[in-house]
């Protein structure tokens, strides 16, 4: 485990980490589509809180282009990937532990055809991974707080990125108010294990050889998703009534309230920034 300040994970909780694994087979499913992707993300099948918004702002902020070569860790079902690239042109490849999710983004990228030709996707635990190159800008969205040691994965996106290359994250941080009840349903919902907070959580990135670690309040983003999940429920009742069991909404309806209630009390708060790996130093000339 990592001896970053501030992070020390149950030895249960980490123990049964596979078990939660599985949470995330169905997020292609029909209940995601209606109350998730099409209300929040206009369609696109983003896991995330921070959606297109964080990524189009990414897109500008660090000029990526044909020729930027962007990592994504914990790429899921690879939409984050595919939009970054329908944007941009640009190469991404993504990194996946969950074989229900790589096996939908690799289809997607299929049935996509030529024009998905630079996004791939490779199998592999993001704490154990090692690039065979190096890339220009690295993305781990709303995914560290799922890793049982996010520096490990820290580091390994560090040796992924070229000289001066950038981290950008995005994620759900310990709020002022977090109880002990909340940090437990939270890991019981989605094994979902807040980051330490601010100023605890830089020490995360700074434990992994990353410097320049900014991180922006937006947990007013994360209470936007929630409410509108939450009225998504309520207005497509009929249209998910079809295609979920009472038992299967009445669980949805329930950890929305929990996530919503969390964020807008200060429990939980959401995060996004980014970090970049130290230049190195120039050689000096010979006389």
């Amino acid at each position: 485990m990592t001896d970053a300040p501030g992070w020390a994970p149950h030895d249960a909780d980490a123990a049964a980490e596979e078990d939660k694994n599985h949470i995330y087979d169905t997020v292609t499913g029909p209940i995601w589509r209606t109350a998730v992707y099409e209300p929040v993300h206009g369609g696109w099948e983003f896991t995330n809180i921070a959606g297109a918004r964080l990524l189009d702002d990414v897109a500008a902020a660090f000029r990526i282009g044909p020729l930027t070569h962007v990592l994504e860790l914990c790429s899921g079902t690879g939409a984050v990937a595919r939009y970054l690239n329908q944007r941009t042109g640009c190469s991404v490849t993504g990194v996946e532990i969950n074989e229900a999710q790589l096996t939908a983004a690799r289809r997607a990228r299929a049935e996509a055809g030529p024009r998905m030709a630079r996004v791939s996707y490779v199998a592999g635990d993001v704490t154990r991974w090692q690039p065979d190159r190096l890339y220009d800008l690295a993305l781990v969205i709303d995914s560290l707080s799922l890793l049982s040691d996010p520096v490990a994965a820290l580091r390994n996106a560090r040796r992924a990125l070229c000289s001066g290359g950038w981290l950008v994250f995005a994620d759900t941080v310990a709020g002022p108010e977090l109880t002990t009840e909340t940090e437990r349903r939270a890991w019981d919902l989605d094994g979902l294990r807040p980051l330490p907070a601010r100023p605890r959580s830089v020490d995360l990135f700074t434990s992994a050889g990353l410097t320049d670690v900014r991180m922006i309040d937006a947990t007013a983003t994360a209470v936007d998703c929630f409410r509108t999940i939450a009225d998504a429920l309520s207005e497509r009742a009929d249209e998910l009534a079809a295609v979920a069991t009472a038992e299967e909404l009445a669980d949805w309806r329930a950890s929305t309230r929990f996530y919503l209630d969390a964020y807008r009390t200060g429990q939980l708060t959401y995060w996004h920034g980014f970090a970049r790996r130290p230049r190195r130093a120039s050689l000096p000339t010979a006389a």
